[in-house]
């Protein structure tokens, strides 16, 4: 089993409302229109937005499918459906849940598509999981799941082997920080068919504030300290460093994210 903190221990307000600003960077806007592009919500489908976080996601969903729709979004950090609450609140057919994504409380088949970003490596029975996922969604419906593959980070230092410290430590906070390797068989074995991968990359040529590595520095400062012998000097001193490649006009960051499409079973 895995001794990685839950998802519901991590994300408190502090981490949502620095999750929040990450995910409003250039970056992974950029990101979110790709995976909804890919999954082509079409007018009149009732959605679910697994892991909806802030509800960025949701609200795009909403505007997508209509605003007589059905549109879901669940949570199980409460701190996180505070924001997307508030952020949706005038979106009459939009509701949120906090939900367990391994008993998640819905009738079977009751949405035509469903989207999960960054959820099920936090999850430790995926299995489980997914086979939720394909109860409630119904025969010939289609799905978009996000998910990282961490050991295709690669960020540029001065001190190569701190940097895989770190790296290695931030593998800890997910039960799966691998997940992409194995989540096609996963889907299939759960009643999806017809998947299909696509890669979003994540590049950061700059140090900015305003992109994805930058705004996670802090979530991995603060996972990482106090870890895996890693103290919080050691921490400070990776972050002044990667300042300095920046002023050197020496910044780069590149990380692999997956999007995995697939149609519901049984059509």
């Amino acid at each position: 089993m895995s001794t990685a903190p839950t998802a519901q221990e991590q994300f408190d307000e502090q981490a949502s409302n620095i999750l929040t600003a990450v995910y409003l960077t250039p970056d992974v806007v950029a990101q979110r229109e790709k995976v909804l592009a890919l999954l082509a919500p079409k007018q009149g489908e009732r959605a679910l937005d697994i892991g909806c976080g802030p509800g960025l996601t949701t609200e795009a969903l909403a505007l997508a499918v209509g605003h007589d729709t059905e549109v879901v979004g669940i949570d199980i950090a409460a701190p996180m459906l505070a924001i997307a609450k508030q952020r949706c609140a005038d979106l009459k057919r939009v509701s949120f849940e906090q939900a367990d994504v391994t008993k998640l409380p819905f009738k079977d088949a009751q949405f035509d598509i469903a989207l999960a970003s960054q959820v099920y490596e936090y999850v430790e029975s995926i299995d489980e999981a997914l086979r939720e996922l394909a109860r409630v969604v119904r025969p010939g419906g289609r799905v978009a799941l996000v998910d990282t593959d961490w050991e295709s980070a690669v960020w540029a230092s001065h001190d190569d082997a701190r940097m895989r410290r770190v790296l290695e430590t931030w593998d800890q906070h997910i039960p799966h920080p691998q997940l992409p390797r194995t989540l096609k068989r996963r889907m299939t074995q759960a009643g999806f068919e017809q998947v299909t991968v696509a890669v979003v990359p994540l590049l950061n040529l700059t140090y900015d504030p305003q992109t994805y590595s930058v705004g996670m520095m802090t979530m991995l400062g603060n996972f990482a300290a106090g870890r895996n012998g890693l103290t919080a000097e050691d921490i400070a001193a990776w972050q002044a460093d990667a300042r300095a490649i920046g002023a050197e006009d020496g910044y780069f960051f590149s990380l692999n994210r997956y999007v995995f499409l697939a149609t519901r079973a049984g059509a």
